[in-house]
């Protein structure tokens, strides 16, 4: 499956990926880190709790994880400093077992690489996470990315982590392009927000088993980074990319 509704004319000169559920398959195992942390803390880890954390960043999961346990402890609301510390060792736990579970191994998503690094040789691309900046690093040089893009943004490099905008607009900046140049590759509600908000064009990634009536909002969505309509897609916009570039070199 693949369908998108960009406007014929237009072409990308540049491309931002998403990290987890995207590039990794690293959702399945932050949903497992998440279970295992708030059952530590004494949450319950209701359905309606994971969709509300999906695609949020590390620190805004913590922020939640610390609210609710606290709340369940029932620690006094107005002790700002017993509430600062609670709220430390939950993020502290967090970030450690997210580490722990990214350095044992996850698996690569089928195709990410190959596509990126077909993207990647018409044009600049970076990497938009809301993970943090130690464990993003790690992400990109333990699993082969790393060589392979111009940057990658965390959610410790901008003011708001996704869903707000201003990492895809922090990513574009930094490959010298404004959001609306730029192609991105998404799989959550907040990670497509942020990109819709930044004006991307965004694609959105529905992996098989899932339901594409639960899609989050883009300008297309496919099946796998294997799908041939999705890299015939893309060497048409590489063809119109390369268009543009040579009256310029001829220029030179």
């Amino acid at each position: 499956m693949f369908e998108h509704t960009v406007p014929s004319d237009w072409f990308p000169r540049c491309a931002i990926f998403d990290c987890d559920g995207i590039l990794l398959d690293s959702e399945t195992v932050w949903n497992r880190v998440q279970r295992e942390l708030f059952a530590r803390w004494g949450v319950p880890f209701t359905e309606e709790v994971e969709e509300r954390l999906t695609g949020l960043s590390a620190a805004d999961v913590a922020e939640q994880l610390a609210r609710l346990s606290y709340e369940a402890r029932q620690g006094d609301a107005a002790d700002a400093a017993a509430y600062a510390e609670h709220h430390a060792q939950v993020t502290r736990d967090l970030l450690t077992t997210e580490r722990q579970i990214i350095s044992a191994g996850v698996e690569l998503i089928d195709g990410a690489q190959e596509f990126l690094g077909f993207l990647s040789e018409h044009m600049p691309v970076a990497v938009a996470s809301n993970s943090t900046s130690g464990i993003l690093t790690v992400k990109m040089e333990n699993y082969g990315y790393a060589p392979l893009v111009r940057t990658w943004v965390s959610s410790e490099d901008v003011p708001a982590g996704k869903p707000a905008p201003d990492m895809y607009l922090e990513a574009a900046r930094r490959l010298g392009f404004e959001g609306r140049e730029a192609l991105a590759f998404e799989d959550s509600a907040a990670g497509a927000q942020a990109a819709r908000d930044a004006g991307t064009k965004v694609m959105i990634y529905v992996p098989a088993g899932t339901d594409p009536a639960k899609a989050p909002e883009g300008y297309g969505r496919f099946d796998s980074f294997r799908n041939p309509q999705l890299w015939e897609a893309a060497r048409t916009w590489v063809a119109k990319l390369q268009a543009t570039q040579q009256p310029e070199a001829a220029q030179s």
